[in-house]
C-alpha cells in the first residue's frame, strides 16, 4: 500500500491544470504565472525554459490561500481524462505479457480492457489493474477484462463525456460485463477488487480490532 501511496503523488501532476501552460505559466516563479502571489520559492521551474526543455525537472507548487474562505469553485484542480488513459495504457504496454490495451476513465472510473500473451489471467488482471491504480487519485474504482470482444464497446465511448443521455447507465451494463472477468486480487482487507475502500467493511474490521 505503501507503494500506492508514493506512486499516487503522480496523480498530482495530472490533476493540476498543467497541460496547457505555456512559457509564461512554467515561469510562474517570477510572480506571473498560475498564481501571481505566488513566491519564487513556492513553485519548480527554471525561468527562460520551455516545458520540453524542463521535462526532467521535479514538479513543485505550494499554494497558501488568502484568506479562510475556500478556493472557488472554477479554481479547483481538473483531471485531465485524456492524459490520464494515456498514461495508463502506455504503463500496461510495458509489461511483455499485454499485447494491446484500451483504457476508459470517467469522473469516477477507469475501465481496462486488455489482450495478454498469457493464461494466467488472474495475475495479469492484478498487474493490469495494479497499474492504474497507482496513478489515479484515490476515490476511482477500476475494472479490467481480458475479453477482447470488448475492445469495441470500450471505444464507442472515446468522444462522449458526463453529459451524454443515458451514458452513466450504459457504462455500469460494460462494467458488469468486464466484472465477468478476473480483476484481480483485493487490494486490502476491506478493499473490493476494483481497488475502491469498502468504508463499511472497514468499519466493521476496526470494530473487530477493538473487541
Amino acid at each position: 500500500m505503501k507503494n500506492f501511496i508514493i506512486a499516487g503523488l503522480t496523480c498530482t501532476l495530472l490533476i493540476l491544470p498543467a497541460c496547457g501552460m505555456d512559457k509564461g505559466d512554467y515561469d510562474g516563479a517570477n510572480g506571473n504565472g498560475l498564481n501571481a502571489t505566488m513566491d519564487a520559492r513556492d513553485r519548480a521551474g527554471t525561468p527562460g525554459k520551455t516545458p520540453a526543455d524542463a521535462k526532467n525537472d521535479f514538479g513543485y507548487t505550494r499554494i497558501q490561500s488568502p484568506s479562510d474562505e475556500r478556493r472557488p469553485l472554477a479554481q479547483a484542480p481538473q483531471i485531465d481524462k485524456k492524459q490520464l488513459s494515456d498514461m495508463i495504457s502506455s504503463m500496461i504496454m510495458q509489461s511483455p505479457q499485454i499485447k494491446d490495451t484500451a483504457t476508459l476513465v470517467t469522473s469516477d472510473k477507469v475501465l481496462i480492457v486488455y489482450e495478454a500473451k498469457t493464461d494466467e489471467r488472474n495475475k495479469t488482471a492484478d498487474m493490469v489493474k495494479k497499474n492504474a491504480l497507482s496513478v489515479v487519485p484515490r476515490w476511482f474504482k477500476v475494472y479490467v477484462s481480458d475479453d477482447t470482444t470488448l475492445f469495441e464497446y470500450i471505444e464507442r465511448y472515446k468522444n462522449l463525456d458526463e453529459t451524454t443521455l443515458h451514458v452513466k447507465n450504459s457504462i455500469d451494463s460494460l462494467v458488469m460485463e468486464m466484472k465477468k472477468s478476473p480483476q484481480g486480487e483485493k487490494m486490502s482487507g476491506y478493499e473490493g477488487e476494483e481497488g475502491q475502500e469498502d468504508m463499511d467493511m472497514g468499519i466493521r474490521n476496526q470494530k473487530g480490532k477493538m473487541k
